[in-house]
């Protein structure tokens, strides 16, 4: 019985430990959405020494051990066991402290997911410790030698190597609960907004999905309660949080983002929220990995027009519309770009004249860029429909404040930063480009391309690189190996100097390069910081 408990002691102090050092995988593991598969790509990425590292502790740990407890042997057998236990938690510690060194781009969200997948892993990592050590335990008692006691670390030293497949193992098995929990969660959520009368509204498209909710919820707010889904949440985990947020019950208009990731989502999402207005800004690549051509991007994001929502749509829509749609849609309409008169776009704000139903809105907003001027022709069209006056748009508009990381501009210095971080879409990134191109002094880029566009990704990297050429930027930095060497060909055959492109592997790496050259009037564009996962 001492031996079983002394077993499980043991089991129970490795899982601590291993769990310990290998926390940020369970951060990666969450920043993919719990997907196994984007989690071996980031384990397996080129840059990533993650793996690497557990690879060397693996050897570090048998060697040490092993060494320590023959050289230890003179002593007996539990001796030789406690003194190699000093190098094995030592190098676990070093390892430990190190790797805190390399946090994680998005920091961990301590969800009731993340707890459970993490006891999970602690189970199953202290099971398989505790198999290593009775196996062990085993083969010195048939062995009737005392060396198998000496090296009983010594197993424990791929155990590291193993980490990452254990924390997948967990994944896959707390999947299934996940499942069906949050499908429970969503029924109740939509019991919920079945009793509820309130007006709802939809935004949908491939981009500024969470820029036009924000400014809608600021113009419809000069009249009604507004409640948003947060953030970039737009999976129906996202409507059912929002619905059991405080204060929702008081609220007069639910605004809910809706993704889509695979065909259906948006019509699962439409019988969820049962919107009665919504705004459709686009389409375009992204995401196009998942539904491989435009088209079918272009199906599944009109499947809001099919809810029988009141549809207001950007006007680049209007062809893609009317030939899967005809020529006249009853329940359609658009945001007309001539509405928008008198556009004066500078380095740090935007400038124009709104006429809605013959009423003009004199707009001066701090959202930069023609896309700003198109989510708040966009929103500001739909809250004419609601009902809303022209003085209440002009007031809603005034309050708009910036998205953080989408086109957010903050000055430091006397140097100008142009945060764009969350951008990932081919659209938005030659508009920030395009931004960055009327600051007056010095200019760079730090970008590491655009991601998620599938068979097109290395088309539309290679069109970044050509249009930062064309921008005749001072400095263009280069992040990772992702899409480099696509952006990078780009540049260089589309007249890029070559003495002004670096490639950093990452993006502290990138800041502190720009330490050292930036200087007072520069502005840097931080184009698609990708998380770690990618």
């Amino acid at each position: 019985m001492d031996n079983v408990w002394a077993r499980l002691s043991a089991s129970i102090l490795c899982a601590i430990v291993f769990c310990g050092i290998t926390i940020k995988t369970i951060g990666a593991m969450q920043q993919g959405g719990y997907k196994n598969r984007t989690f071996y790509r980031w384990l397996r990425r080129g840059d990533n020494m993650f793996f690497n590292r557990l690879a060397v502790l693996s050897l570090c740990l048998a060697l040490s051990t092993a060494v320590t407890a023959i050289a230890f042997s003179f002593l007996g057998r539990t001796w030789a066991l406690v003194v190699s236990a000093i190098p094995f938690l030592g190098l676990l510690g070093i390892f430990f402290a190190v790797d805190l060194k390399y946090a994680l781009k998005v920091p961990i969200k301590l969800t009731g997911r993340f707890y459970r997948l993490t006891a999970v892993y602690f189970l199953f990592t202290g099971l398989i410790s505790y198999a290593f050590i009775a196996l062990l335990a085993f083969l010195a008692m048939k062995n009737g030698s005392d060396f198998y006691g000496m090296i009983s670390y010594l197993p424990f030293a791929v155990m590291p190597l193993l980490l990452p497949f254990i924390l997948c193992l967990a994944n896959g098995v707390t999947r299934v609960f996940e499942n069906a929990r949050n499908d429970r969660f969503v029924k109740r959520a939509g019991r919920v907004l079945n009793e509820r009368q309130m007006i709802r509204v939809a935004v949908v498209g491939s981009f500024a999905k969470t820029s036009v909710k924000n400014i809608l919820r600021s113009i419809l707010s000069e009249r009604y309660e507004v409640v948003q889904t947060p953030e970039s949440y737009n999976t129906p985990i996202g409507v059912a949080k929002t619905v059991f947020s405080d204060g929702f019950e008081k609220k007069e208009v639910l605004i809910a983002e809706m993704g889509a990731r695979k065909a259906g989502d948006i019509a699962e999402l439409c019988a969820l929220v049962k919107p009665d207005y919504a705004l459709f800004t686009g389409v375009c690549e992204q995401h196009i990995s998942s539904f491989k051509n435009l088209e079918n991007v272009f199906a599944e994001k009109s499947e809001i027009i099919k809810s029988g929502a009141r549809v207001v749509c950007a006007e680049g829509l209007r062809e893609r519309i009317r030939e899967s749609f005809g020529e006249s849609v009853p329940n359609v309409s658009f945001a007309l770009e001539r509405s928008v008169t008198n556009l004066c776009l500078s380095a740090t704000q935007t400038k124009f004249t709104l006429t809605l139903d013959e009423e003009k809105i004199e707009v001066q907003t701090s959202l930069l860029g023609y896309p700003a001027v198109e989510n708040i022709l966009l929103a500001s069209t739909l809250a004419k429909e609601m009902g809303l006056t022209a003085e209440e748009i002009a007031r809603g508009i005034a309050k708009i404040e910036v998205v953080p990381h989408r086109l957010q501009l903050t000055e430091s210095g006397g140097v100008y930063i142009l945060d764009d971080g969350y951008n990932s879409n081919p659209r938005g990134a030659i508009e920030a480009l395009a931004a960055l191109s009327r600051f007056s002094g010095r200019k760079c880029v730090v970008t590491p391309g655009i991601i998620e566009c599938g068979v097109l990704e290395e088309k539309i990297n290679g069109v970044l690189g050509r249009k930062i050429a064309q921008e005749r930027l001072d400095l263009v930095i280069l992040i990772g190996d992702t899409l480099v060497g696509v952006v990078k060909k780009g540049y260089l055959e589309n007249g890029g100097e070559e003495n002004k492109l670096v490639v950093a592997r990452s993006l502290d790496e990138a800041k502190a390069l720009l330490s050292e050259w930036l200087q007072v009037g520069d502005a840097v564009l931080f184009l698609n910081d990708l998380p770690d996962v990618y």
